[in-house]
């Protein structure tokens, strides 16, 4: 069971987004599927980026919805806003019981884009939240790596890699960062996650796999 209580809401008590190593159960009565309806295509926002006395989430909001956004994009949408974290799901993809939820954070300075890990019951892992945890530097892979480069840090976003099953049912998905110690600077190695699935569609645990 997973210890750490959720950040943030997506959409009113329907997808909780949680970062950390675990999540726990989310009951939620009458739930909206996070799935492709959530996609939001993108329209101009220049406008939302000016100065002016409107809020810039405020703007985007309006925006969504004078373009005739779906319901459950604008609740995915009103959830970022709430955390502090303007944006919007711009691309969806199923993996197995779960989905990969892209976001677009249209006014941040730098990486415009991050990734939701969304589990059958509306509970939901960024995936580019804390890339690097004291418990992966704790393990003899990044201990290794590190000492041969001490600057080289992880960049989001985090890319899937692929998929494996597991003997109950359930299954694994992999995903790389690349490490590197600046932007613009050469790639390093890349940090390779797992994430365990369940057979019933829950994300259960985080874990460091390895570096190369």
């Amino acid at each position: 069971m997973l210890s750490i209580p959720p950040r943030l809401w997506l959409g009113p008590a329907i997808l909780a987004l949680s970062g950390l190593t675990a999540l726990p159960a989310v009951q939620a009565q009458q739930p909206s599927a996070v799935d492709a309806r959530a996609i939001w295509p993108e329209r101009s926002l220049s406008a939302c980026r000016t100065a002016q006395a409107e809020a810039v989430d405020t703007c985007l909001l309006r925006t969504m919805q004078k373009s005739g956004a779906r319901p459950q994009a604008i609740a995915a949408a009103k959830g970022l806003v709430a955390a502090g974290n303007p944006g919007f799901i711009s691309a969806w993809r199923p993996l197995g019981k779960a989905g990969l939820a892209t976001v677009t954070y249209p006014f941040r300075a730098n990486t415009n884009q991050g990734s939701l890990l969304v589990s059958s019951d509306g509970t939901a892992v960024d995936i580019d939240w804390e890339l690097l945890r004291d418990e992966d530097r704790a393990t003899d892979t990044w201990r290794t790596f590190a000492s041969a480069h001490p600057d080289s840090l992880p960049f989001a976003p985090a890319s899937f890699v692929g998929t494996t099953d597991s003997e109950d049912g359930g299954h694994s998905l992999l995903f790389s960062t690349p490490l590197k110690s600046c932007h613009a600077c050469a790639t390093d190695g890349s940090l390779l996650v797992s994430y365990e699935i369940d057979k019933e569609g829950v994300v259960r645990s985080r874990k460091l796999l390895a570096i190369k």
